[in-house]
């Protein structure tokens, strides 16, 4: 028996035989059982042929594409973290354990704005994809790393201890990237207070040193909090640098009197 398939059996054809082809296709006389369990098969007997037309074929190979294209939308839609492996989704949480400190943001693009302003703590790591998956693969790359990390978050401790940044000026936020060869790059986010909140700064902090031997650590956190100055005037630089030299230089070259306060 010789049956055309047109557009409408198209889509059922192809999953009761799974592939297209074209010519001609010979069900086996002997696979009863394999029938039975195949609506379609068992719908349209044992031994036929089946040519596809024109319209059948069109059909089939406008259902595949459109599964390609459905996978592929998926795929999309997911963000750079969820794109990740299992294994480097596990590493990236063991890295969240470690250095609870830390945000560390996946991206596609690290010098991405929007990846920077995801950062909810003082300092954050920035790490695109193809990256963490070397990372959890390779343990002497991520030893590299995280190694690089942490002396750059130390230095800019280092530095704003000092009162290298200048009056009133420290780090709201430190951001730290990598570029394709491995280089790093920091993304350091300034502030400048007023005359006004330096001082309930400091009062807060006289404050907070007084009662610090009778409140335990929790007890001591929340009081920070509560006694965290919410008024008064700052100011907000950005600068990129990939050494301590050039952000000392970037920092100390800000010209804070052309930059506009904003109310905190």
């Amino acid at each position: 028996m010789s049956n055309m398939i047109n557009t409408a059996y198209g889509s059922q054809l192809y999953k009761s035989i799974g592939q297209a082809a074209k010519g001609t296709a010979s069900a086996n006389k002997g696979n009863n059982a394999d029938k039975a369990k195949d609506p379609f098969m068992e719908k349209y007997g044992g031994d036929f042929n089946v040519e596809l037309s024109s319209d059948g074929l069109a059909a089939l190979a406008n259902q595949r594409k459109q599964e390609l294209d459905n996978a592929g939308s998926q795929e999309e839609n997911l963000n750079p973290e969820q794109r990740l492996s299992a294994k480097a989704q596990d590493y990236l949480a063991k890295l969240r354990e470690k250095y609870g400190d830390y945000d560390f943001i996946i991206a596609d693009d690290v010098n991405d704005p929007k990846a920077l302003d995801q950062a909810t703590k003082q300092y954050s790591v920035i790490l695109r994809g193809d990256e963490l998956e070397r990372m959890a693969n390779d343990e002497d790359y991520a030893a590299e790393v995280m190694g690089k990390v942490e002396s750059a978050i130390d230095m800019t401790k280092r530095i704003e201890e000092k009162g290298e940044l200048g009056e009133g000026v420290q780090f709201k936020r430190i951001s730290i990237s990598f570029d394709d060869d491995g280089n790093m790059k920091l993304f350091a986010e300034l502030e400048k207070m007023s005359e006004q909140q330096k001082e309930r700064m400091e009062k807060a902090k006289e404050k907070r040193a007084e009662e610090k031997e009778e409140a335990d650590k929790k007890a001591e956190k929340d009081k920070e909090d509560d006694d965290k100055p919410k008024l008064g005037s700052v100011k907000h630089a950005r600068v990129e640098a990939t050494s301590e030299e050039e952000l000392l230089e970037k920092i100390l070259g800000i010209d804070w009197s052309k930059i506009s306060e904003e109310e905190e």
